[in-house]
């Protein structure tokens, strides 16, 4: 006898067994982990500094201009954003995602050392 044919000769099994596979379902769909709001932690730096009593043209020259072309040649970069306003320059990093960006501080520090003379 075919699977089909005892299926239909056995309603009541089928409809148990039926029931048994969906109540199953539902316990493990209620234990599945989901987070509505994940961790996420995106692959950006912010750096910023300070300049004071300058104005936003000589802040990006002797500053912003300065920071971007070395945080340009950190492994992993992919985009190097920049606003230098009064005083201010705020430079945003983006890097590749999977990096690891505790390495990636170290190097973008070791590029800024080099700023300082």
């Amino acid at each position: 006898m075919s699977l089909p044919r005892r299926s239909i000769g056995r309603p009541v099994a089928v409809a148990m067994l039926f029931v048994a596979v969906a109540f199953l379902g539902l316990i493990s769909f209620a234990r599945l982990p989901i987070d509505l709001l994940p961790d996420v932690s995106y692959p950006r730096l912010i750096i910023y500094t300070e300049y004071t009593g300058v104005g936003p043209a000589e802040v990006e020259r002797f500053v912003t201009e300065r920071v971007e072309q070395q945080v340009a040649r950190v492994p992993g970069v992919q985009e190097v954003e920049s606003v230098s306003r009064e005083g201010v320059s705020l430079v945003t990093v983006r890097f590749a995602w999977g990096t690891d960006m505790d390495f990636a501080v170290l190097n973008v520090r070791e590029r800024l050392q080099t700023l300082d003379n």
